[in-house]
């Protein structure tokens, strides 16, 4: 097959799997993010500050595993960006392949009645000033906010032309469809206007407020999101999901803080896409098998359950009208040898009847670290998935 073709034939792999349909083989996406920079040979700070750096291994990685679609990109931690603004959110470690993101509470407690009064004005006046350095100490000029602006415009760029060459040089689709993003507010609460601690003290100490704190969060993504969500007609064949969901905070969530907070605004996500016929790849962080009951009623093979930390049998036996997504745990990716690591993607495959559809092969975590996945495993799968024909 040209490129062109195997354009074609992975997305309809990826679609007929998570549809139901019978497939000829089980599609394999790879969800590694910064494993993939030092598994290439770079330094972390090689690749998140030089995108040439970033190309290279994203193409070396594919060179070597021959994946069917590649959800990261380079996206994910754009450091250049932040640098400008002195830092100040990611640490990188090179001597030991890491990377950490500091949990940056925009809002105090004592804070949330301003930034509920005017949340734009109070993040770019107080909020950045707890985040970046130079905001914080008052060095911040207008020259630094256009080094900002001109670092997007080259992350754009980049990121563009690293989607071209993935499709013309490789033959691999787009991931997802989507383009604006819906993002529950309690959820954005969490990962980045009042931090872990906060949102833990101020949903027990006062639910009337976080009910208040989640509506007006809102209007930065969950509002707009569902506008541009009912707009869209419907399914493009031309991607292999219409629409991904990305969770954290249930992690922290009891069922009545759940069913309170989140789903109300996760439902309206999920039943538009119902509704439409539309796609969706939903990875709930750690445990989702809490909230499964939630997921029972939507059409089979509108939701693909990607999942981290749950047993893929269990979810199959509880969820019979959600594909799912994952399997390869980091445990035997990183551990484990090569005959293991295929042992468990066959038992996979077979256990879950996947080439009758249902099951999209992936590794069950973002692979970040060297220790998360050796090359050897990550090979030996690969070649496995692309032969086995049950």
């Amino acid at each position: 097959m040209n490129n062109t073709e195997l354009i074609k034939y992975r997305t309809e792999l990826f679609r007929n799997a998570s549809g139901f349909k019978k497939v000829d083989r089980v599609p394999h996406l790879s969800f590694a993010v910064t494993w993939k920079i030092l598994d290439a040979g770079y330094k972390l700070s090689e690749g998140l500050r030089n995108y040439d750096v970033m190309t290279k291994a994203i193409c070396a990685h594919q060179d070597k595993y021959n994946f069917d679609a590649i959800f990261e990109l380079g996206v994910r931690n754009i450091v250049r960006l932040v640098d400008h603004l002195g830092g100040g959110t990611y640490i990188i470690n090179d001597d030991i392949g890491a990377i950490e993101y500091k949990d940056n509470a925009l809002v105090e407690l004592d804070e949330l009645d301003e930034y509920m009064k005017d949340p734009t004005k109070f993040i770019w006046e107080k909020g950045m000033c707890k985040k970046y350095p130079k905001w914080a100490d008052g060095t911040i000029a207008v020259a630094d906010l256009q080094k900002c602006f001109d670092e997007q415009k080259a992350f754009l760029k980049y990121f563009s032309n690293m989607k071209k060459i993935l499709s013309k040089q490789y033959g691999l689709p787009t991931f997802t469809a989507q383009s604006v993003p819906c993002y529950p507010g309690i959820d954005f609460l969490f990962n980045s206007i009042l931090g872990i601690k906060n949102l833990s003290i101020i949903m027990r100490r006062d639910p009337g407020k976080v009910d208040e704190a989640v509506k007006v969060t809102n209007e930065f993504f969950q509002v707009p999101g569902i506008a541009a969500l009912k707009k869209r007609k419907g399914p493009n064949p031309k991607a292999c999901y219409d629409y991904d969901i990305a969770l954290l905070v249930h992690t922290i969530l009891n069922r009545k803080q759940f069913d309170r907070w989140l789903w109300p605004d996760l439902k309206d996500q999920l039943d538009l896409l119902n509704e439409k016929d539309m796609t969706v790849r939903l990875f709930m962080e750690g445990h989702s098998k809490p909230f499964w009951d939630h997921l029972q009623d939507y059409k089979k093979g509108i939701i693909t359950m990607h999942l981290e930390q749950d047993d893929p049998f269990e979810c199959r036996q509880a969820l019979p009208n959600c594909a799912i997504l994952g399997g390869m745990d980091l445990l035997t990716l990183g551990n484990g040898t090569p005959e293991q690591c295929v042992d468990r993607a066959k038992a996979l495959i077979d256990g879950l009847g996947a080439l009758d559809g249902g099951f999209i092969l992936s590794q069950d975590k973002m692979v970040t670290y060297a220790v998360d996945a050796k090359s050897e495993n990550m090979k030996a799968v690969s070649d496995f998935v692309l032969n086995y024909r049950g």
